[in-house]
């Protein structure tokens, strides 16, 4: 009986261990693919932004005269900054941006959300421009956040 169980160990053993050969590695071309479909799927580990400014904008209503100055209103703000695509395979398009905007309090005063209808390749920074028509009343300080995008596999 004891013979028995070690014979059933062995050939078990034997068995297990035989499993382990017939695996073949992968080829090159599965593992880009693998990389490519975590990197597509997974458009957040790879996208970051960088040097993020807000430049008030104004427009002249009135041009100066010989007793008073010229006029002009607020007319919105500019946003430019940088995104980053990390990513080794992986295209990115239609990145989904929000911008938070706080009073001297740190309390949120406003939030907008905009798409950036623009094509991120792989390994690469690109420049980005967005114009707010109506920057919020007493705000001080704001954040760009990147939500989403979208992957694709060609």
């Amino acid at each position: 009986m004891k013979l028995l169980h070690i014979l059933l160990f062995v050939i078990s053993f034997s068995l297990i261990s035989c499993n382990g050969f017939n695996e073949k590695p992968k080829t090159a071309e599965q593992l880009r693919f693998e990389l490519k479909t975590k990197e597509v799927n997974h458009p957040m580990q790879y996208l970051s932004n960088q040097n993020v400014t807000l430049k008030p904008l104004s427009k002249k209503v009135r041009n100066a005269g010989l007793f008073r100055e010229a006029e002009y209103v607020d007319d919105g703000a500019l946003i430019q900054g940088n995104i980053t695509n990390k990513a080794s395979l992986a295209k990115y398009k239609d990145l989904k941006i929000t911008l938070s905007f706080y009073s001297r309090t740190k309390t949120l005063i406003d939030k907008q959300s905009y798409v950036l209808y623009d094509y991120y390749k792989p390994n690469t920074t690109k420049q980005f421009k967005i114009k707010i028509k109506k920057l919020p009343q007493d705000y001080v300080n704001f954040s760009f956040i990147i939500n989403g995008a979208t992957g694709l596999y060609k």
